[in-house]
């Protein structure tokens, strides 16, 4: 009984591990034919780079559905002082990215909401700050060179001369400083002036011609009070008279009063008077359909594009 119980227990053993071994050789089998597999399928691949790609989560951006217009954005163009609430800090929602025309390091160009003509523009700081343009030392230089790049598009692309102001005096809602830059009839000039000069002595400021060479932030060091600058064309070239009012200084109207005040349309109005369309007074009574302002900005930005081909 004993040996028959013994013969029995190895005879289990036995067919245990015939059916191990019979597992083992075919998983064997199976690994030698994966193997085999892959080394046909990676002779395909032979002298071929693979690189890991990391997938976008918005893909559609990259087929020119992103909103940025094909402006090249980079980081230094969303300064962390950016407000969420200005319309013109690029990292604002409320910023229309459709209205801009060009960005440079400093600067860049946008029409306006409710422009005078096609090729209005504004000239605006990356960086928000309710200091002068033309005051401030780190955007002066590239200031003066986008405008006189705007000088030459009126003049050579457009047969017109170009009408540039700043009002940089700080509103009840903060101020994110631009510079106006409006092309105009050529010789148009001493008609602009004049009524300029009339209108500023009616609303109660007196604008100073500037005869110096020197910049503005070369005049003066102190320019914290704010100013209304502006550059009237003289016609057939670059040249320009200057003229500035600093806020603070007396009005300059008959009663003397030193609470002179510059309306905030004050530019525009000049124009308005000048070719008699009031309605150009005010921006709000000049806006198009968002269709529109893409048509002008696109074909604002082939035509300034043209000037570097």
């Amino acid at each position: 009984l004993e040996t028959a119980q013994t013969l029995a227990k190895e005879e289990t053993e036995i067919k245990a591990d015939s059916i191990v071994s019979g597992d083992k050789l075919e998983t064997a089998q199976t690994l030698a034919k994966e193997e085999t597999e892959t080394k046909a399928y990676a002779s395909n691949l032979n002298g071929v780079t693979l690189y890991w790609a990391k997938g976008s989560q918005k893909s559609a951006e990259s087929n020119g559905k992103s909103g940025n217009y094909g402006l090249n954005f980079n980081n230094r163009h969303f300064p962390p002082d950016a407000r969420t609430d200005c319309w013109f800090c690029l990292a604002s929602p409320t910023c229309e990215k459709h209205l801009i025309v060009t960005v440079f390091d400093e600067c860049y160009v946008a029409m306006p909401k409710g422009a005078v003509n096609e090729f209005h523009s504004l000239i605006v700081p990356v960086e928000h700050g309710g200091d002068g343009a033309f005051v401030t030392k780190k955007l002066a230089p590239e200031m003066e060179t986008v405008k006189s790049k705007l000088r030459t598009h009126a003049r050579t692309a457009l047969q017109k001369d170009l009408f540039v102001f700043e009002r940089c005096i700080q509103t009840k809602g903060g101020y994110h400083t631009h510079v106006q830059c409006i092309p105009v009839e050529a010789g148009s000039g001493p008609t602009i002036q004049s009524k300029m000069l009339e209108m500023s002595v009616r609303s109660g400021f007196q604008l100073r011609e500037i005869t110096s060479e020197l910049s503005l932030n070369a005049l003066e060091e102190d320019w914290s009070a704010g100013y209304f600058y502006v550059e009237i064309p003289l016609g057939g070239g670059d040249e320009y008279r200057r003229f500035i009012y600093r806020a603070g200084d007396a009005g300059g109207n008959e009663q003397g009063s030193s609470r002179a005040h510059v309306p905030l349309q004050f530019g525009r109005e000049v124009l308005a008077e000048v070719l008699n369309k009031p309605e150009i007074g005010h921006w709000k009574a000049c806006v198009v359909s968002k269709e529109n302002e893409e048509e002008l900005t696109a074909s604002f930005r082939t035509s300034l594009a043209s000037l570097s081909s």
